[in-house]
């Protein structure tokens, strides 16, 4: 009987919510909210429909921040560093050409160029909160966020804009190189050096190694653009559903209408986000008029997550990463007050 007695008692405020039948008039209250967390930092409006139900409307947006990642530039069909079993340093075509790209440039070319990566996402949110104990301090969370659909970019780094401009020059020579084209044309003259165009075919071309494609297993790599740049863009869709749960609880002890609560839970992303990047793609023909062999480079948009694999040692990681991402992880800290 004392055990009853005691779930009785427990279950009374419960009872007692159920058992009130006066009802409330929807948007009779208003609550503002600043929140910060997994999905940046937010602004939120909320107001109770029900004894039992509460809805919040609101905007968020993460702050700039930035990660680098590095990429390693492969020359022909050899990576960019080599070292024998005591460790020491093998020189390789990259060493080689990095003393020739000197030359004929007059810019250092970097074995290792840095990518900037940087958070590109806001959202609106709607979402419905659902309070089923009396106290209304938890709650269950269903809804939706809806936003831009880039959440994420990455672009060379400033300081690796020069390795950029000397890579796209020695590339642009080495196509001439593979088609017996000249070097550059002035007054009228061809300048044509058969030497030099040997030596760039022995080397190879100049790119970036990301890994394999998966319909055909050659290579998947990189370059400069006609711009001097190479970027990669996070895709997610536009609208994203949620599913979560949350806390609120006075700030102070005097009922001055402050609360601090969290929110946990998931977005829905429909799918690992797509981050696509431009590889460069060779093709060889043949001139009809000549007869001749003509080999051109043209760039292709492919899905690292998904057309792309045995990515290389230094993104294999972050490629994990991003494929882990079927669904976001929510966990914000919000600060309310009540404004009527």
């Amino acid at each position: 009987m004392a055990t009853l007695a005691a779930l009785c008692l427990l279950c009374a405020p419960v009872i007692a919510q159920n058992d009130m039948t006066e009802p409330i008039i929807p948007f009779h209250n208003l609550d503002v909210s600043l929140s910060a967390g997994s999905t940046g930092i937010g602004l939120e409006l909320s107001s109770d429909i029900s004894k039992t139900v509460r809805l919040r409307a609101g905007f968020s947006m993460m702050p700039q921040w930035s990660k680098d990642m590095k990429f390693g530039v492969q020359v022909g069909d050899e990576v960019e560093a080599q070292y024998d079993a005591n460790g020491n340093r093998v020189e390789t075509k990259f060493d080689r050409l990095q003393k020739r790209m000197k030359e004929l440039t007059g810019y250092d070319v970097d074995e290792n160029i840095y990518m900037v990566g940087k958070p590109r996402f806001w959202n609106f949110s709607l979402l419905a909160d659902v309070m089923p104990l009396a106290n209304k301090h938890w709650h269950v969370t269903a809804g939706f966020y809806w936003g831009n659909a880039k959440l994420a970019d990455a672009i060379v780094s400033r300081d690796d804009m020069t390795t950029m401009l000397a890579v796209g020059m020695y590339n642009n020579m080495y196509t001439k190189a593979m088609n017996q084209e000249p070097f550059v044309t002035m007054d009228g003259i061809d300048v044509y050096n058969q030497d030099l165009s040997d030596k760039l075919i022995r080397y190879g071309r100049m790119k970036y190694s990301l890994g394999s494609m998966k319909s055909t297993g050659e290579q998947c790599y990189t370059e400069p653009d006609a711009n001097g740049i190479i970027k990669a863009e996070a895709i997610v869709n536009n609208f994203k559903p949620y599913l979560g749960f949350g806390y609120d609880g006075r700030l102070g002890k005097d009922g001055d209408g402050w609360k601090i609560g969290v929110d946990a839970g998931v977005l829905f992303y429909g799918g690992a986000p797509h981050l696509y990047t431009d590889r460069t793609v060779e093709t060889v023909s043949t001139d009809p008029a000549s007869g001749a062999t003509v080999y051109s480079y043209t760039k292709e948009r492919v899905d690292l997550t998904r057309d792309v694999t045995n990515y290389r040692q230094n993104i294999e990681g972050k490629m994990k990463i991003i494929k882990a991402l079927v669904v976001y992880p929510v966990l914000n800290v919000k600060i309310t007050k009540t404004l009527f």
